[in-house]
């Protein structure tokens, strides 16, 4: 039988390698790191923009967009030159150790913005925010693909995506926490955040991201290796071409562009929600960590959660009830704040579908495998990376540009009908969103943990059968 190949060459794995729990508590400081990072850029730089810079929501939203776009083409090229990279170091773990300075120099520079409001401004900030997205992609798309090459355990595989998205979650509660009194307090006493604020706040998460990234790639290990003496090589537009039909990968990324479309929008403009419509910069500390802290609970049952009742139908019916929680929110009264709350710990206790995703990817890698002899790990973590940046990307340009459309004016108190399309465009629209995807995958995602139990141990079979 010819040799199974992992993007460029075949595949090798340890049997019965199981992970240590450092190991697996040290992988979710990458999503932690990211969230100190990411998250804040994606929290504020929208209202640092058009509020302190004085950008107007529509260039705001061509930026997010334009950026996005750069991204949709170096996705796919990230993953597979990483997943055909050779060095000391295995082929993902190099662009965490060096990936990751970069990232946290640009994501300070994205809030310096030096030349003011006019065309030199934008095209700083259009320049900054897309190497900043760049960066971001070049040290995630090979850190997302780790667990995919770190074990070949099915329970450490969720046992890892769990740690992350405890990590991911753990990072949410901080930044979402402290953000807000951070940046008023680097303001040096100004009733409103200042530029300095922001800038100096973003230096202090830069600063913290880096040593948790370095802490992943000392404590990791990737034991699923290319086969020594395998010189079969699989082209690029061949790999891209067996993405594409992995029709399993292809339903689980149209799920996470509609679902990313709804929360990435929603991150992007629910600052403007809590300060317009609700009436306090403050309440953004506790509106945006309750959902976090429901995230970060939750994760540590997602391995009992899918183990008992399966990934695809965990996954549905948190979607579901995710979106119930934000329409909730949509329904409240602007000065009903117990019922917002309520909302959003609906919300955030139901926040499991990342880590359950995460596993499915390496459940569709596997199935394509099996049906076409060829092992694409990276650049299929790099296609639902794209399937996720799309969704940022027409989230936040969506969200911002809908926030003008509706009246916005920063800085200023708004209409009424303003308020109530700003509560609409940041509650209502994800949540039917959230509702759509949860459908969407109970009916067309059919790769069950059943089969996906299948299509291992036809794998390890075939694997087994090539080593005799």
């Amino acid at each position: 039988m010819e040799a199974k190949q992992q993007g460029a060459v075949g595949t090798a794995t340890h049997d019965n390698f199981r992970l240590s729990r450092l190991s697996m508590v040290c992988y979710g400081f990458g999503d932690l790191a990211s969230q100190f990072v990411w998250t804040f850029v994606g929290t504020y730089l929208a209202i640092f923009y058009t509020d302190v810079i004085g950008i107007s929501a529509g260039v705001v939203s061509v930026l997010m967009l334009v950026a996005r776009v750069i991204d949709f083409l170096f996705d796919p090229m990230i993953g597979s030159i990483a997943e055909r990279t050779k060095s000391r170091w295995g082929r993902f773990r190099p662009y965490i150790l060096f990936g990751s300075p970069i990232l946290g120099i640009f994501t300070v520079l994205v809030f310096a913005v030096p030349f003011g409001n006019g065309l030199a401004g934008e095209t700083w900030a259009v320049i900054a925010y897309m190497i900043c997205g760049l960066a971001y992609s070049a040290v995630n798309i090979p850190y997302g693909s780790l667990s995919a090459v770190m074990t070949d355990d099915v329970f450490d595989r969720a046992s890892l995506n769990s740690w992350r998205s405890v990590g991911q979650n753990v990072g949410m509660i901080v930044v979402n926490s402290l953000s807000s009194l951070m940046i008023l307090y680097f303001s040096n006493g100004a009733k409103n955040p200042t530029f300095g604020g922001y800038l100096i706040t973003a230096l202090i998460f830069a600063i913290i991201s880096i040593p948790l990234f370095l802490a992943v790639f000392f404590t990791s290990k990737e034991v699923i290796q290319p086969i020594a003496g395998v010189e079969q090589k699989v082209k690029l537009k061949d790999t891209i071409k067996n993405i594409f039909a992995n029709k399993y990968l292809m339903i689980l990324s149209i799920m996470m562009i509609v679902q990313m479309t709804g929360f990435m929008g929603r991150i992007a403009v629910t600052t403007f929600y809590i300060i317009y419509c609700l009436g306090a910069f403050t309440l953004i500390a506790i509106l945006m960590t309750i959902p976090s802290i429901g995230g970060a609970i939750a994760a540590l049952f997602v391995p009992w959660i899918t183990k008992k009742f399966g990934k695809r139908n965990a996954l549905a019916v948190s979607l579901v009830l995710q979106g119930i929680g934000l329409i909730v929110v949509w329904l409240a009264p602007f000065d009903n704040l117990p019922m917002v709350i309520a909302g959003t710990i609906i919300f955030g206790i139901f926040n499991v579908g990342y880590p359950i995703t995460l596993s499915m990817v390496s459940d569709c890698v596997d199935y394509q495998e099996l049906k076409t002899n060829i092992r694409t790990d990276g650049t299929a973590f790099a296609a639902y990376s794209l399937a996720t940046k799309i969704g940022t990307a027409l989230g936040g340009a969506l969200g911002v540009g809908l926030i003008g459309l509706v009246g916005y004016v920063p800085n200023a108190r708004q209409s009424l009908s303003t308020m109530h399309g700003i509560n609409l465009i940041v509650n209502f629209i994800p949540g039917v969103m959230f509702v759509i995807c949860g459908i969407f995958m109970f009916v067309f995602y059919k790769l069950t943990d059943h089969v996906v139990d299948q299509i291992r141990i036809r794998l390890n079979e075939e694997m087994r059968g090539e080593a005799d």
